[in-house]
């Protein structure tokens, strides 16, 4: 468009001025000059718009994996005079997105006059983000030139991961032994007998106990308890030799997803939880059952990348310090070799009960030594390691399958 634009400018002021050469017209010598002039003229009357523009951003630092949440940029005009019809948007990485039009038109603005424009995010990979610097854009008068501005400072945003609800049954593995820690116990739903008490409203019918509430005249309910392992330390695999897939089909993503629902889980049913997460960067937390440990493990989930240099057995005696005495050991990596069952082997020695979660990966051969997913599994399971193979491309709860002794 702009490229006929310019045509028609150049070959109407040739045209013009040919005629006006050949019928001596001075009334075409002017048309012609004015123009000629026009595409200067307006380039230099719009150059200079976006130079006193200034922006400022509002967001806030935390959100979720697949959330929206409004971002809010004041622009603010500091010339003398007013600035016409340019638009504004954010400079965004992979993995964040802006719901609608990405770019704001705005029409007009004041001297010392501030607009704020919003839009919606949305985070479609947890990560850390910077997001910015705000890009403003603005044509001539008669839409030949195009000019653009970087303005404002970019502001990070972490996007934790969002967990998803797993089958209750992976934590069995906990009654091995995990006892031998301190349990906590919860009065309400459960399978052991607590006690008994009084209906209130709401109660679940079908716990009254019928012959106390003949023998007490009134309505009597049961109770019932749960106890809960208090320690649970979850390692994720981020040895750089073991991943394969890309974005959001990756075994990274998929073990960060699933590190990340574990943890929620037993952190909603009274546990301690720790992590295990090796890098380039440490985020290991030792396990703890303070309120804050939840977004503690998200925010460290949301940052972790495959980059270690060592093996998964490295990863985890490396850090020895951080691990408890005792209880629940649930290991989420995409190995394939014998590794894994020598790991398993060495926590269970060191009085762990071990949940073994395998990320599969059926578009990447095997290589030397390596065996497939199910038969990793098995022979897990032969060791008395709950083991699971979570497939790719569905939801976790759906794609776990559990693997027995063969």
């Amino acid at each position: 468009m702009e490229f006929g634009k310019r045509q028609v400018l150049i070959w109407g002021s040739v045209i013009l001025l040919l005629v006006g050469m050949v019928l001596s017209i001075h009334q075409l010598y002017i048309m012609f000059s004015v123009l000629a002039l026009m595409a200067p003229a307006s380039y230099f009357m719009s150059r200079g718009t976006l130079r006193t523009l200034s922006a400022r951003r509002e967001v806030t630092g935390v959100m979720k994996e697949g959330q929206h949440l409004p971002v809010r940029l004041t622009i603010t005009n500091d010339a003398l005079r007013r600035r016409y019809f340019f638009t504004v948007r954010d400079r965004l990485p992979d993995g964040l997105a802006v719901v609608g039009d990405e770019a704001v038109l705005v029409p007009s603005l004041a001297s010392e006059e501030e607009v704020q424009v919003q839009y919606v995010l949305e985070a479609r990979r947890r990560g850390v983000y910077n997001v910015g610097p705000a890009l403003l854009g603005h044509s001539d008068l008669i839409g030949l030139f195009n000019f653009s501005r970087q303005i404002g400072e970019a502001s990070e945003l972490v996007v934790h991961p969002t967990p998803e609800r797993l089958p209750e049954t992976w934590m069995r593995a906990s009654s091995i032994r995990a006892m031998q820690q301190p349990r906590r116990r919860f009065r309400g739903e459960g399978t052991e007998f607590y006690g008994t008490r009084t209906f209130v409203p709401g109660d679940d019918l079908r716990r009254v106990d019928w012959k106390s509430t003949a023998r007490r005249g009134h309505l009597i309910v049961r109770e019932y308890e749960r106890a809960e392992a208090q320690d649970c330390t979850i390692v994720l695999d981020l040895s750089n030799a073991t991943h394969s897939g890309e974005s959001d089909h990756s075994t990274l993503e998929r073990g960060v997803k699933l590190a990340a629902s574990m943890a929620v889980q037993m952190i909603e049913r009274g546990s301690r939880v720790g992590l295990i997460a090796s890098g380039a960067e440490e985020r290991t937390l030792i396990s703890s059952s303070d309120p804050r440990q939840k977004a503690r493990i998200m925010d460290a989930l949301a940052r972790v990348q495959a980059d270690s240099a060592q093996s998964l057995t490295g990863q985890i005696t490396a850090r020895g310090g951080a691990l408890p005495d005792g209880g629940l050991m649930a290991i989420v990596s995409p190995v394939r070799t014998t590794e894994a069952v020598e790991t398993a082997t060495l926590l269970q020695q060191m009085g762990y009960a071990v949940v073994w979660m395998v990320l599969a990966a059926p578009w990447q051969d095997l290589g030397p030594g390596e065996m497939e997913e199910d038969q990793l599994a098995a022979r897990l399971a032969s060791r008395r390691v709950r083991a699971y193979v979570v497939g790719p491309g569905r939801e976790l709860a759906t794609s776990m399958r559990r693997s027995y002794r063969v």
